[in-house]
């Protein structure tokens, strides 16, 4: 079953002294193209949550918004700034000496008068916790993603098989079409001679001679056979599933190839206007893969 690249999921989880929200958006792209936005604080996660999102959806251009709060009270951490403070006395001692009084200076006092010499920071939030709290809500967003994104791509499977059904019945009608074609060229060749020779008897040895090079020239049996060996194979990847979406691109654009070869080598103009329905066809199936994982 093919897969939509379209997703949109939106999960909200409160734990006892936390909660957090998850908003993901996903539309067609070439490749895998991922937005993450998360609090300043948990920057750390940024790669692993890209690296989740990418094992999950596979390719399109991917916003991901997170937002998390905590009640928890972050601990404070208090670090000496041993140098400044070693310098600071250094200087209240020199300054004694020069006007000849005792530095009477303790630790207290440098505290009061330096308050620069403790810096106070929020230890460093333990993302390791905080991602076995998310990732549950993350998957469950995905799982409803990609939900989402399977049931658009099972409505694009069942029209892409309509196309391709469609391109069969007229790769039929040309077939059919391409050996009445090779009659009446060859038919038309022995006219054109025999208007040309007018009384001259005809070789018939030598026309079937060019009679035979025309039919070959005229033959497209072998395009009409790769043409069917790609749509049976486009049937296979259909079947599979997965990420499929550029080898059935890739498809397309053999059967143009075919298609094309074919309106060049039959020179007909019935033939031309069927082909010019399948080209048709294929256009809508190429739209459709736009958005196809």
């Amino acid at each position: 079953m093919l897969r939509s690249m379209t997703a949109f999921s939106r999960k909200t989880f409160s734990g006892d002294t936390w909660s957090t929200t998850m908003e993901l958006r996903s539309v067609n792209s070439r490749f895998f193209d991922c937005r993450v936005r998360i609090p300043r604080e948990l920057a750390a996660l940024e790669e692993r949550v890209k690296k989740f999102l990418k094992e999950k959806l596979g390719r399109g251009r991917v916003d991901f918004v997170l937002y998390y709060e905590s009640q928890e009270e972050v601990p404070v951490v208090f670090t000496p700034k041993v140098e400044l403070a070693r310098n600071y006395l250094d200087a209240v001692t020199s300054l004694a000496r020069e006007i000849e009084r005792p530095p009477e200076l303790e630790v207290k006092d440098l505290l009061y008068l330096l308050k620069d010499v403790i810096a106070a920071r929020e230890e460093d939030v333990d993302t390791t916790l905080i991602w076995d709290r998310i990732r549950p809500v993350l998957e469950d967003l995905l799982e409803s993603a990609v939900d989402m994104a399977e049931r658009e791509g099972m409505a694009t499977e069942q029209d892409i098989r309509r196309h391709l059904s469609r391109i069969q019945e007229l790769a039929a009608d040309i077939s059919l079409r391409a050996g009445e074609n090779t009659k009446k060229q060859v038919e038309a060749m022995r006219e054109r001679i025999a208007a040309l020779l007018q009384d001259v008897p005809l070789d018939e040895a030598r026309i079937a001679q060019e009679a035979a090079v025309l039919a070959d020239r005229l033959d497209i049996n072998e395009e009409l056979v790769r043409l069917e060996s790609h749509i049976s194979q486009f049937y296979k990847y259909l079947e599979a599933g997965g990420d499929v979406g550029r080898k059935l691109d890739f498809l397309v654009q053999e059967i143009f190839r075919e298609a094309n070869t074919m309106t060049s080598k039959a020179a007909d103009t019935a033939i031309s206007h069927l082909v010019v329905e399948i080209k048709a066809e294929l256009e809508k199936i190429r739209e459709q893969l736009q958005n196809v994982v």
